[in-house]
């Protein structure tokens, strides 16, 4: 993956990004209690989601 301080925005060009998560798990079903957070990498001019990844995506594996 490359650095995301080599990388640029596909909407606004810019060349700065953070990143974010949610209060909500990502979960196999409404009854499950075991899940993931979701880190968003964003660009802070625009906003432009770069990528979406799971802290723990081990919880998927069967």
């Amino acid at each position: 993956m490359t650095p995301i301080e080599d990388r640029k925005c596909r909407n606004c060009g810019g060349s700065e990004f953070d990143e974010a998560t949610d209060y909500l798990l990502l979960r196999k079903s409404k009854v499950s209690f075991v899940g993931s957070e979701k880190i968003y990498t964003f660009c802070t001019n625009c906003g432009e989601v770069l990528s979406i990844r799971l802290t723990n995506p081990n919880v998927f594996k069967k």
